[in-house]
This record gives C-alpha cells, sequence and structure tokens, in this order.
C-alpha cells in the first residue's frame, strides 16, 4: 500500500480520535503488536493524529535530517524520529512546530527529546517525545530521511499508519493498514450507528 493510500485510511480515522481509545483497538487489530512503549508521552493531553510516516534517523546532535524531512513531508503525514536514545538534546521545539506546520504536517513522534513546550502546546500540534531539555540540537547537513528507523524497538517504515491519542502511539505496517483499519472501523459501526 502506498502513502496515498495509508493516508486516505488516516482521513478516515481522524473524525473518530477524539473521545475514542482507537490506538488500543488498531493494536489488538495487530495482535496486541506496534504500540510504542509508555516511555512515549504526549507533550499535552487530548491531542489526537493519524497519518502516514515520514521518517528520519538522526547523527549526534545534527537537526539537518528533521529540517529534511520537514521540507519534503507532503501535508498530512507523521514525522517520526529516531535520536538512536539521545536524550541530552531536543530534536523538535518551536521553529520546527512552526514549519511543520507550514506543511501541513499533522505530529512529530521522537524517540528523543523536545523543548519549547509553552510554545508548542500554545500552537496546538501534537508531539510525542520521550522527555524535554532545554538544550536544542545543531542544525548541520547530517541525518537520513525515509529510511527504515525503529522507536523503542518497535521498527517504522516509511509511509506506515501512525495513529496517536492519549494512550500512546501505534505504527500500522503499511501492508497491513487496509485490514487493520477495516477491521476496527467494522467493529466501531455498531457504535457509531447506535445498533446493537
Amino acid at each position: 500500500m502506498d502513502s496515498p493510500d495509508v493516508l486516505a485510511l488516516a482521513h478516515r480515522l481522524t473524525p473518530l480520535l477524539p473521545g475514542r481509545d482507537l490506538t488500543c483497538d488498531l493494536s489488538d487489530a495487530l495482535g496486541h503488536a506496534g504500540a510504542l512503549g509508555a516511555d512515549f508521552r504526549p507533550l499535552w493531553p487530548g491531542a489526537t493524529f493519524a497519518g502516514p510516516a515520514v521518517t528520519v534517523r538522526t547523527l549526534g546532535p545534527d537537526l539537518g535530517g528533521v529540517y529534511r524531512a520537514i521540507d519534503l513531508a507532503p501535508p498530512g503525514s507523521v514525522l517520526v524520529i529516531d535520536t538512536h536514545g539521545t536524550r541530552h538534546f531536543a530534536f523538535w521545539g518551536e521553529r520546527t512546530t512552526r514549519a511543520a506546520l507550514e506543511r501541513g504536517v499533522r505530529a512529530a513522534v521522537i524517540d528523543g527529546a523536545c523543548r519549547d513546550v509553552t510554545a508548542v502546546r500554545a500552537l496546538g500540534f501534537p508531539v510525542v517525545c520521550t522527555g524535554t531539555v532545554p538544550q536544542a540540537g545543531r542544525r548541520g547537513e547530517h541525518g537520513e530521511v525515509n529510511v527504515p528507523v525503529a522507536l523503542g524497538g518497535v521498527p517504522v517504515q516509511p509511509g506506515d499508519l501512525i495513529v496517536g491519542d492519549d494512550n500512546g502511539v501505534v505504527v500500522v505496517p503499511a501492508a497491513e493498514a487496509r485490514r487493520v483499519v477495516g477491521a476496527v472501523l467494522a467493529d466501531l459501526l455498531p457504535l457509531l450507528t447506535g445498533a446493537s
């Protein structure tokens, strides 16, 4: 399944996200797989998102790959940033948030830290990360975009469906997205229509 198909599935899920625990349903439909661990937390409660992954693998504290990914990201995508567990530098903040919003990016999921928390929250941009630090990374030229990455041991391929809510984040492999989302929507249909 290519990214436009995944984006269409994300559009079907997005209106259902507020007030529901769809990440739980998706993880169940995946056989209790695909969920990032409990150390990945949203910066603010109530943030929901769904979209195809644009992946980044950083090198040291270099933000070059992050900015390239923002420039390349199609509207509706979710940036997935693998920092190799770097915790001393922030790989996301107010500037990256503003740039991502201009591109129509839906969210950022980071195996690493964020900063400028007050500004990011005020902008209403969903960020899921493993912590916060005041020290920014450096904008250089290194990092890879749209390559396979892993966040907390969960593999993510470019174009995979990324869904987030207050429960956490689930990665639905693009090849399974139609089946998994279809199963979840079929289970929800009676609830949505009031049928029993």
